[in-house]
């Protein structure tokens, strides 16, 4: 055992022994966190309260203010969700008990998968620490009698920090320990290409900031904005269906997960033009609720 493997491992016990408190407990736990970024250490204030005061110029100061706030206390909440998560160790049932995910049209999903591959895009709504375990999110439909579990993968990002990095890789798969569908984002290309006549899935955040090419995207949330096209441009070569993974807060402890059609076969068409209309969708998603993005994310360089 490595060095890193070693120092993953405790992390991951830690996490693992207060992923066994009562959500609720950790939620009080969250709560406090949150009040210690927010009041006391003033985490990334300056981003935060510039994002917004850029975004929704015609909110007045006491609007972004209670943005802000509800942002803070959402933080917590993934915090606590995320370890409460990372608690499951194989417990599907402590999932569905729980119905922290929850599909609203598992059917849209299906139905694009028929005869082609699909690209989920998804974003930093919700919490998508929890993606590694969207397999298991389905209670109205059992999608282990529609979609082999081998074949629905989760792209990531790796973190510079390798310690971290295994710590996450292993707490977003800890509902299904043996699953090994996460694939690393830069990996993708390949991984699809060698894949594409089995009619893959992939779920894929496409909202940060480009790490490589960037690709204009317009006007999002009122400022010049630059994508990702790489997931876009991949449907298109492969003639995979697009759809949007809407993410969104149905209370605390809940979320709803439901599909939109961007394009149900993506071959000939114009990548940037797929990846605008995701963007206008994240926003209109986002005004309705503004709390529910990643404001702390340093989107606009």
């Amino acid at each position: 055992m490595t060095g890193i493997e070693f120092k993953a491992k405790i992390y991951r016990s830690i996490i693992s022994l207060f992923g066994k408190l009562p959500l609720n407990a950790l939620y009080g736990i969250g709560d406090f966190a949150s009040w210690i970024l927010r009041s006391v250490i003033s985490y990334r204030k300056y981003v935060i309260y510039t994002n917004l005061a850029r975004s929704f110029p015609e909110k007045k100061y006491d609007e972004i203010e209670a943005i802000a706030k509800d942002y803070y206390k959402r933080l917590g909440n993934i915090a606590a969700e995320t370890i409460w998560f990372g608690g499951c160790n194989g417990n599907g049932y402590k999932l569905h008990r729980q119905r922290i995910y929850d599909y609203t049209n598992p059917e849209v999903l299906l139905n694009a998968n028929k005869e082609r591959g699909v690209i989920c895009m998804t974003s930093h709504c919700g919490n998508w620490e929890l993606l590694g375990g969207i397999y298991e999110y389905s209670y109205t439909i059992d999608l282990t009698k529609h979609i082999d579990r081998n074949n629905f993968y989760v792209a990531y990002r790796a973190m510079y920090n390798k310690v971290s990095d295994k710590v996450f890789y292993e707490n977003r798969r800890a509902p299904l320990p043996d699953y090994k569908g996460q694939v690393e984002d830069v990996k993708m290309l390949r991984h699809a290409v060698a894949r594409k006549d089995n009619k893959p899935i992939y779920v894929l955040i496409a909202d940060q900031f480009p790490y490589k090419a960037c690709h204009p995207v317009g006007t999002f949330l009122n400022q010049p904005t630059v994508g990702m096209l790489g997931g876009f441009a991949l449907a298109v070569k492969l003639g995979f269906a697009v759809l949007y993974m809407r993410q969104e807060r149905a209370g605390r402890g809940h979320y709803r997960l439901s599909y939109e059609v961007i394009t149900e076969n993506a071959e000939g068409q114009d990548p940037e033009e797929l990846m605008r209309k995701y963007f206008a969708m994240l926003e209109a998603d986002i005004r309705k609720d503004p709390a529910n993005w990643l404001w702390s994310h340093k989107r606009w360089h």
